[in-house]
């Protein structure tokens, strides 16, 4: 399949492991090709090629709510939410957003830009539905950078006092923050 045919996520539901392989290399050569361009994030989203796949394989996104912390490491996201087509203007004018934008997609559930928002939204979210007697996964993938930031540990501690709240935290724990990277290049 091709990634330009993927214009909703469930479509990855029943691919084979050669297909999801094929479809994380083609994630890989489109966001390299248009971050080299148009400019953007390269990291970030490299680095989630794979979890936004299983996530998206799993998942039923009609129903349930990602919300991804830091919005450009969502670049695989858009990519795989109907914006291939228009993928090459990322960061331009009238062009795909650097980040997530709740006007851009239905699959953008929260407009997040930097980070430690991830976990106090999706436990915003997934009280509003409990609230509502719904039935859905509220899920926030956030980095180990954004892990450290105040917001963040505060939805941590507050989701510990919500014991019939069903919430589900990604940790992206790949040793990439920005302290630990300056922190290596300080140290070389």
């Amino acid at each position: 399949m091709h990634l330009s045919e993927i214009t909703h996520p469930n479509q990855l539901h029943g691919l084979t492991l050669r297909q999801l392989e094929d479809v994380a290399r083609q994630i890989r050569e489109k966001h390299l090709q248009t971050v080299a361009t148009s400019g953007g994030h390269l990291g970030p989203g490299l680095g989630v090629v794979e979890l936004t796949i299983a996530l998206y394989q799993t998942l039923d996104l009609d129903r349930d709510q990602v919300v991804w912390d830091v919005g450009h490491q969502a670049y695989p996201h858009k990519l795989l939410t109907g914006r291939y087509n228009k993928f090459n203007t990322l960061r331009q004018k009238d062009g795909v957003a650097g980040y997530l934008k709740l006007g851009e997609s239905k699959f953008d559930h929260f407009g997040a830009g930097h980070a430690s928002t991830s976990i106090s939204a999706a436990l915003g979210m997934a009280m509003a539905r409990d609230a509502k007697g719904e039935d859905f996964k509220c899920v926030a993938i956030i980095g180990d950078g954004a892990l450290t930031g105040g917001m963040a540990l505060e939805a941590i501690n507050h989701a510990g006092h919500m014991p019939n709240t069903n919430l589900m935290v990604v940790l992206n724990d790949n040793e990439m923050s920005i302290s630990l990277m300056s922190g290596q290049f300080l140290a070389t």
